[in-house]
């Protein structure tokens, strides 16, 4: 091998070698992309990452998925790893100054692929500077594969070996092993550009592949020779995703595989999750690592050793299994459960195909296999509730009990927290077979890892790119507006229903808009309102809010001003907004509050409203949060913490707030504090994502005499009796509600009651309104003056002491009754047009102009 003047070079090749390997995979360059450029070199940085089973091939299909928060990555860890050498005494960085730069930045691509493949990142840290700073020194290999490496490689690339510093004397006790470097085939043009070596392969897919030799220490005792590395496309692509924890190239797959004279039923009905796993061709499974480590926990028990993962549907409670039988399979975990079968025993199979008194002899055929397996296979089922409680229970009878009892069926089951409680914790006998694991909802980082990892399932199924941008825009959108569902589920079916779309429209690339375009038909909502951003819509907050709101506009720029506030990070754990709105009957507030959910979450629907007069008894307060455990009712869930946990993203509106009893009252105070609710059963509901609007009428009285006294409303903001009642109104309601609850509410606004040219405002909004509902359903036009609304003020449309509410009376009394029954009589056609107007007398007039006749009808 020759030996270059300058070491620096190294540091270069090695950022060419990974842009390299970057731009033929099609990928983003990444700090992965270095680490798998160190694993393809022979240095003892590359040694030490062989010793974790790293090679090109595992750290390359990693780096796909792995993402960077720094702004120059690459940079950035060049300038780390130099200096890093000169702290060192070292002239020139190397390759395992580079890898401690990479193990030591938390945010780097490169630390996240670590992690995720399993690494014990700072005892790698810890040995890459005991390497660095020349405190131990790593035995040299000799083998004849090393050699001829050497000796075939171009001139312009360094020795690794020169860069390392002069060693100092070792560190007693301390052995960093080496494994014996790998063969590598290159092809000529690969030697001729001093290039990194690689497969041959179609031209679609070409992968770097490093074989790992049968002999290496490192290797388990029990491993076979290794298989050539000639995988399909659709497994290749799968195990290319971030946090798939791939077997070893050792592990021989046969080992988990069940002969078929010995377990005939499992081998027809039951998949052998293990051996798919060992064969890598399961889905990658990221970010539930705490909850396989739980599952093997119960599995080691002595007693209750039977893990029950309990979670809503759609959250991964079988992917937590099949995480586990790929920890099996790659023999990360403890000794006693590295020949563990975890077989997939789908209910559908069991109970397919069999006629009545057949089941109980298949089940005891299942019990006799599994319990000849002497404790090797492992069950799983899905939904388990319906083994025991349902039908099929009915035709078992007591076997399955019986047989969980004695041990002869160990099984990991799934169920949803409802049946959970419904069939196994109520009874006594099953509770003391299985242990609960709560498969908690991940987070959006989370469930964006979890999109990343089954991409490529989804790129080789429909052919299509998806870009970073189309998941997590499915993440985010689906919890924002698809509630009900839970992730990573109903962001993967958006992203594959969108993929499919973008297939079918010949699309080679998925990007946001395709994503909203499906979002929004879920939805039911304008795709322009879910592609706007939320800069521009909380910078136009006021124009949003006045669409739906008349008469308020100084009280709509507080409430702006407070969204904008919070929505720019300036609010720490609390709710995005909290207001109390004063005023009296009729004056918008409980409009103001569905405005607010339409133009923070696209729809007035996003919104729980309760009428806290109903909430005059203390004992009131477990139907807002639910009875505790062993109460009539406890596990029906309050009615605002489901609803809640359904849908985060809304408007909680609390009608007359004045009315709750104080105990109602004093549970609002961790909302308005730390944005956090906690039910009857102890659990905490996240509502930093909601808007809470509180409405009172307290000081209404006082303001209507007061304005009666100097015969003028209140609606002339300027003037110093305004200012006046308005601080009556305010110190009502400051001496009305606890101290601390009324501390904790962001903006205390009062609304003043509406004058004449509001309600014509209000009803000219009503009359437009009821005119595209007529054109909607009949096809019929609404026309109407200012006239028209002027008579409707004077026949009881206005009353200052009820707002806007007898224009809607009025509207629906002298309007709407008169056009449903020309409607009824068939007096105007589709196509048609009704004509408002005030007649001589100062009536309502209503006109159906046909096509050449009219119909007329007079209302006194």
């Amino acid at each position: 091998m020759t030996v270059a003047d300058n070491s620096e070079t190294e540091l270069v090749v090695l950022r060419k070698t990974a842009q390299d390997m970057a731009q033929t995979r099609k990928e983003r360059l990444n700090t992965a992309h270095l680490l798998a450029a160190i694993a393809f070199r022979i240095s003892p940085a590359a040694e030490l990452l062989r010793e974790r089973r790293l090679d090109v091939d595992t750290l390359a299909r990693v780096a796909r998925a792995s993402n960077e928060s720094e702004k120059d990555p690459i940079g950035n860890a060049m300038r780390r790893a130099s200096e890093l050498a000169r702290s060192s005494g070292t002239r020139e960085p190397a390759a395992i100054h580079l890898l401690v730069a990479l193990a030591s930045n938390r945010k780097s691509g490169a630390f996240r692929a670590l992690e995720q493949c399993g690494v014990d990142v700072a005892r790698l840290r810890t040995a890459a500077i005991q390497i660095a700073g020349g405190m131990i020194e790593p035995r040299r290999s000799s083998s004849h594969e090393l050699q001829s490496r050497g000796a075939s490689a171009p001139n312009n690339a360094p020795a690794p070996s020169s860069a390392r510093p002069p060693a100092r004397p070792p560190a007693q006790g301390v052995i960093v092993p080496l494994l014996p470097p790998v063969a590598m085939s290159q092809s000529p043009a690969a030697r001729r550009a001093g290039g990194p070596a690689r497969v041959e392969a179609p031209a679609e897919q070409v992968t770097f592949e490093l074989p790992r030799k049968a002999e290496s220490p490192a290797s388990p005792k029990h491993a076979e020779p290794a298989t050539p590395p000639t995988r399909s496309r659709t497994a290749a692509r799968r195990r290319s995703a971030r946090g798939a924890p791939a077997a070893p190239a050792t592990l021989d797959p046969s080992r988990f595989e069940l002969e078929q004279h010995k377990f005939p039923v499992l081998s027809a009905i039951g998949v052998n999750l293990t051996l798919a796993a060992a064969r890598q061709e399961l889905e990658p499974v990221v970010a539930r690592d705490v909850e396989i480590d739980q599952t093997l926990d119960v599995l080691a028990r002595r007693r209750a050793n039977n893990p029950c993962l309990v979670g809503p549907m759609g959250v991964g409670k079988s992917s937590v299994a099949r995480g586990l039988a790929m920890r099996i399979a790659a023999a990360r975990d403890v000794r006693t459960l590295d020949d563990r079968i975890l077989v997939e025993l789908p209910l559908a199979r069991l109970l397919s195909n069999s006629m009545r008194g057949a089941l109980p002899e298949r089940f005891a055929s299942i019990c006799k296999e599994v319990r000849e397996s002497k404790g090797r296979v492992v069950l799983l089922l899905d939904d388990v509730h319906q083994l025991l409680a349902g039908d099929a229970a009915m035709e078992l009878g007591g076997d399955v009990r019986a047989a969980l009892g004695t041990g002869d069926l160990p099984m990991i089951a799934t169920a949803t927290a409802d049946e959970y409680k419904r069939v196994i914790e109520s009874d006594p006998s099953l509770a003391t077979c299985f242990s609960p694991i709560e498969i908690d909802e991940p987070t959006q980082d989370h469930a964006i890892e979890m999109l990343q990892a089954a991409s490529p399932s989804l790129e080789s199924h429909h052919s299509v790119s998806i870009s970073r941008d189309a998941i997590s825009s499915a993440v985010s959108w689906s919890v924002r507006y698809l509630p009900g569902r839970a992730l990573p589920d109903k962001a993967l079916s958006v992203l594959d229903l969108a993929c499919a779309r973008s297939r079918r429209r010949a699309r080679t690339t998925l990007g946001a808009e395709a994503v909203a375009e499906v979002v929004a038909e879920m939805a039911d909502m304008p795709v322009e309102r879910l592609l706007e951003t939320d800069r521009d819509r909380m910078l136009s907050l006021e124009k949003l809010l006045g669409q739906r709101v008349v008469g308020h506009d100084e009280a709509l720029q507080r409430i702006a001003l407070i969204l904008r506030r919070n929505a720019a990070g300036l609010r720490g754990r609390r709710p995005i907004g909290s207001f109390l709105l004063l005023g009296p009957t009729g004056v918008g507030k409980t409009e103001t509050a569905k405005a607010i959910a339409e133009a923070l979450f696209h729809s007035a629907d996003a919104m729980t409203r309760l009428d806290l007069s109903e909430f005059a008894e203390p004992h009131s307060l477990a139907r807002l949060i639910g009875a505790p455990p062993g109460y009539v009712g406890h596990e029906h869930g309050g009615q605002l913490t489901e609803a809640i946990r359904r849908r985060p993203y809304q408007v909680v509106l609390l009608d007359e707030i004045e009315k709750a009893n104080r105990d109602v009252l004093e549970a609002f105070l961790q909302v308005l504090d730390e944005g956090r609710m906690t039910d009857g059963r102890g659990r905490t509901v996240d509502m930093t994502n909601t808007v809470i609007v509180m409405t009172s009428n307290l000081g209404s009285g006082e303001a209507a005499e007061a304005s009666r006294a100097r015969s003028i409303g209140f609606s002339r903001k300027t003037s110093a009796s305004d200012r006046e009642i308005e601080t009556v109104v305010v110190g009502a309601a400051r001496g009305a509600l606890p101290p601390e609850l009324y501390n904790r509410i962001d903006e205390v606004i009062p609304f003043a009651p509406l004058s004449r040219e509001h309600v014509r405002e209000v009803a000219s909004r009503l009359l437009a309104a009821l005119s595209k509902q007529l054109e909607s359903a009949r096809k019929v036009r609404l026309v109407f003056d200012g006239e028209a609304i002027e008579a409707l003020l004077d026949l009881g449309g206005f009353d200052p002491a009820f707002g806007a509410r007898p224009m809607k009376r009025t509207i629906a009394r002298l309007v709407e009754a008169p056009i449903a029954e020309i409607i009824l009589r068939e007096q105007i056609p589709e196509g048609g047009s009704l004509r408002l107007h005030r007649r001589a007398d100062g009536s309502i007039g209503l006109e159906a102009i046909k096509a050449r006749s009219a119909a007329h009808m007079h209302l006194s």
